[in-house]
């Protein structure tokens, strides 16, 4: 199974998808306090039970996003390498990506907006699903299988 992580302050999207480039599991891990401390170890904690209960061979992770809001792109940098080390200390091979280096192979335009990202993803896998973010992990997952990084 191949996954693709796709990361914020708030949550990780989890997508999975077998050899034939279909989805088989979409997951969210997420927190709703409103301390950010509190709510980072709530989401990794979260994360890492879960780690424990699939199979994944592989897997990518988009990069952390510079934002204008300093605290805002570090807390989104502090997800990214929460989800980091679970993969490393759960053995599983993974490879960090750039956003717009997986928007350029995947939808074709390394500035596709998210209206591009969603059309690509619902012609490919069908209308299912129920926010941007599964979207969006879905075709990093699909970097990964196609990039073979």
């Amino acid at each position: 199974m191949i996954a693709g992580f796709d990361c914020s302050s708030k949550a990780i999207h989890l997508t999975l998808l077998d050899s034939e480039e279909n989805i088989l599991l979409m997951e969210k891990f997420e927190s709703t306090d409103k301390n950010y401390e509190t709510r980072f170890y709530e989401i990794l904690d979260r994360f890492e039970a879960y780690t424990g209960i699939i199979d994944i061979s592989t897997a990518a992770i988009e990069s952390a996003i510079y934002i204008q809001n300093a605290k805002a792109t570090i807390a989104i940098a502090s997800v990214v390498a929460g989800v980091k080390l679970q993969l490393h200390r759960s053995g599983t091979p993974f490879a960090s990506v750039d956003n717009k280096v997986w928007k350029k192979i995947i939808v074709g335009k390394g500035n596709a907006k998210k209206s591009d990202i969603m059309a690509f993803a619902v012609s490919k896998w069908g209308d299912v699903f129920p926010e941007q973010d599964y979207a969006d992990a879905a075709c990093i997952a699909l970097w990964r299988k196609r990039d073979g990084r």
